[in-house]
């Protein structure tokens, strides 16, 4: 990210330097050891990432999302291509080549996503909000469940009009725990408006961490309320959780 945005937290990749003096250009920054994420669940057997790395990897993107979002920032091309892992496992978003600030994005025609991972609407080259960065992380969850590439029996393009035309999804395996299927399922919602931000991404999978660090049987019992109660689905969350409560008090009081 450019260097002058404030408070840049350590889930965005860190810009070094650039040089766009011809025939050079080019742009530096951090490295990191352990490649992309899509790199990493290419190597592990289908459905066996352990339920506590996914939490940390997902919780690690929706953070660097809600950075983004906070500073008016679409990204709209994440995806696990996108997403950078150092040698401990640390979460970096990447790539922010196509990105724009949410107030001149506009419509998305003439757009050159990843189709896979492309919210129905960008597909369509409707006009867009942050939601198609909400939508595109329910994907990258999905990949990270099942370490599997989304619509792998499809082409770009015939992935594109199943999401558009057919309202397809990437089938949720029967392994899934019922409260990371609820939300997978919120995020890649058809009506964006139904999509969460990320703000309460992160409150959800905070608690989550939480309640599976204190009870590692969390996700064999806990079922999560309909859609429709899903303030009160958070609300009840930070209930049971205090200190995430407070947690989060306390940075919106610094912010």
């Amino acid at each position: 990210m450019p260097e002058d945005l404030p408070s840049q937290p350590i889930f965005t990749l860190k810009f070094v330097a650039a040089c766009k003096k011809p025939p050079v250009f080019c742009i530096i920054t951090e490295y990191m050891a352990g490649g992309s994420l899509r790199k990493y669940l290419h190597q592990q057997e289908p459905h066996s990432v352990p339920i506590e790395l996914v939490l940390k990897l997902a919780l690690d993107i929706a953070r660097g999302m809600s950075y983004l979002h906070s500073q008016g920032i679409l990204h709209r091309d994440l995806k696990s291509e996108n997403v950078l892992l150092g040698e401990d496992m640390s979460v970096k978003v990447a790539d922010f080549g196509i990105s724009c600030l949410e107030s001149q994005c506009g419509s998305g025609k003439g757009f050159t996503g990843t189709y896979r991972w492309m919210a129905p609407e960008m597909i369509k080259e409707k006009t867009h909000t942050r939601k198609v960065d909400v939508y595109s992380f329910g994907i990258v969850l999905w990949e990270i469940l099942t370490a599997l590439v989304p619509f792998s029996e499809m082409t770009p393009e015939q992935a594109a009009i199943a999401v558009a035309l057919k309202n397809a999804r990437p089938p949720l395996p029967a392994s899934c725990p019922v409260a990371m299927s609820h939300l997978i399922s919120q995020c890649w919602a058809t009506n964006p408006e139904r999509r969460p931000q990320f703000d309460d991404i992160v409150t959800v999978l905070e608690g989550y961490k939480e309640a599976l660090d204190n009870d590692p049987s969390f996700f064999l019992s806990y079922i999560p309320p309909p859609t429709h109660h899903q303030h009160q689905h958070q609300q009840s969350l930070l209930r049971c959780f205090p200190r995430v409560k407070s947690m989060r008090r306390s940075a919106s009081l610094k912010a």
